[in-house]
């Protein structure tokens, strides 16, 4: 996806390669599911190494929880790719094999509606919860097979859409989960903590009660819920910071083969959160991660290879692992593999390659960014606010960084306030001024990252 709004720095590649070095901040995540796109019935799709993918088959009606209404809905209007097509105007994410594990509905599949407000799908009678089944008779695999079908259709066109429905909708769904999760149910508690640490069905996000639900999943030998509680522990989210926790919990998850929890535990040996600082079993667990292809780990292992920390220095291998992180889509590889080129570091200096490097990491920061990724969104700010691959407009990078925050993301403004360093002392300033100027703070602009300023970056949160 190309905006118009992206434009590589004014002055050509020369004027490029001499811009600010950029630190962006990196999320190194557990696999959430699925995030709501908006109102185009589609969704931006993270899932597990463990989870793959699975065709759908009709549950059998007397095991699977629900009732199957048909519905008749008139199309609203959309256009994707330039084409205008039919809407149902919900958001949706696919039902992953936990959740129809929930529900009973064995390997059957569907698109779970997270929110139903626009005129369209009242007027059909969708409602949050739901779960589409069919839509003009045909099997709804997930989110994207919904907008695959909905792309063939014209707007103001009628059709049939089959849904399935525990109770009236949102509430008596999260009901039924919450009275499987305690009854022993292990895809009930880590449904429930994903929706809920997402903000997704029932309501806004409620970290607490996701932690909850998390942990008993973690407890039963769910290995992504034991990544996503860990990652509550090591930033303080839902539950009281505690990096060593996190560690035994990353740990865990990573010997049973979960990639995202070796990144993880990776980054805490690196960084020496939680556990002693040791940069080779650092690095042992990223090339456990790199040989799952999980791209944040070739990303950290090739910084190992390019300093020789924990590996032997080898400039050929860290350019190879960023190289493949980069074609991968990680807009922190193709910008550090930018860098490299710029100075000429471990590899011969290159501006144009330079120039091009740094506009495409900044279209892949911006449509991670577009797709509500809270990291990404801030990282655009920046990229705004130094000129990186885009043209420098602080108009446009606080716009960016403000909508980043009012996102709420508890990881991003954990990170800016342990790391503040990653923004240079005319930035950190520049921020201070921003929040100054969204009413939310009144201290000093003097570049230090105090608890007010932490305070005034979650108030956007709460504002929004």
């Amino acid at each position: 996806m190309t905006s118009t709004v992206l434009a590589v720095a004014l002055g050509g590649a020369s004027a490029l390669a001499e811009g600010p070095r950029w630190t962006p901040l990196t999320g190194l995540l557990a696999p959430e599911g699925e995030k709501p796109s908006d109102k185009t019935d589609a969704s931006r799709t993270e899932t597990s190494s463990t989870e793959k993918p699975k065709p759908p088959r009709k549950a059998d009606s007397s095991a699977a929880a629900g009732t199957r209404l048909s519905l008749k809905a008139v199309l609203g209007r959309t256009v994707a790719d330039g084409q205008p097509h039919g809407t149902l105007g919900v958001n949706t994410i696919a039902v992953d094999s936990d959740l129809a594990d929930a529900l009973g509905f064995g390997t059957a599949r569907g698109a779970l509606v997270t929110d139903a407000a626009s005129d369209t799908a009242r007027s059909a009678g969708l409602v949050a919860g739901d779960i589409i089944e069919t839509l003009q008779g045909r099997d709804i695999a997930g989110a994207e097979a919904l907008a695959q079908e909905l792309g063939k259709t014209n707007p103001d066109q009628e059709v049939t859409v089959e849904v399935r429905r525990v109770g009236a909708g949102a509430a008596d769904l999260k009901r039924l989960l919450v009275e499987r999760a305690n009854g022993g149910n292990v895809g009930a508690a880590a449904s429930l903590g994903r929706l809920l640490s997402l903000g997704l069905v029932f309501g806004p996000k409620t970290y607490s009660e996701a932690a909850t639900y998390y942990l008993k999943a973690a407890e039963a030998g769910h290995l992504a819920s034991m990544t996503r509680y860990a990652l509550f522990a090591k930033d303080g989210v839902g539950i009281a910071k505690n990096e060593a926790l996190a560690a035994t919990w990353f740990r865990k998850a990573a010997a049973g083969g979960q990639d995202a929890a070796m990144t993880n535990l990776g980054s805490l040996y690196e960084t020496g959160r939680g556990v002693k600082q040791d940069y080779a079993e650092a690095a042992r667990w990223y090339r456990a991660a790199v040989d799952k292809g999980h791209v944040f780990a070739m990303h950290r292992l090739a910084l190992l290879y390019e300093a020789g920390r924990g590996v032997k220095k080898d400039d050929q291998e860290a350019v190879r692992l960023l190289r493949a992180a980069s074609d991968k889509g990680l807009s922190e590889a193709t910008s550090w593999l930018a860098d490299k080129y710029e100075q000429g570091r471990g590899i011969p200096k290159d501006e144009y390659e330079a120039y091009k490097l740094n506009a495409e990491a900044a279209d892949q920061v911006r449509r991670s960014a577009e797709q509500g990724n809270a990291v990404a969104t801030f990282n655009l700010g920046i990229l705004y606010r130094i000129g990186k691959g885009v043209k420098k407009s602080d108009t446009e990078a606080a716009y960016w960084v403000v909508r980043s925050l009012k996102l709420g993301d508890k990881y991003l403004v954990s990170e800016l306030m342990r790391n503040p360093n990653v923004l240079s002392e005319a930035d950190r300033k520049w921020l201070q001024e921003v929040l100054r100027d969204e009413g939310t703070y009144k201290g000093p602009i003097n570049g230090t990252f105090t608890p007010e300023v932490r305070t005034a970056m979650e108030a956007l949160a709460n504002s929004a």
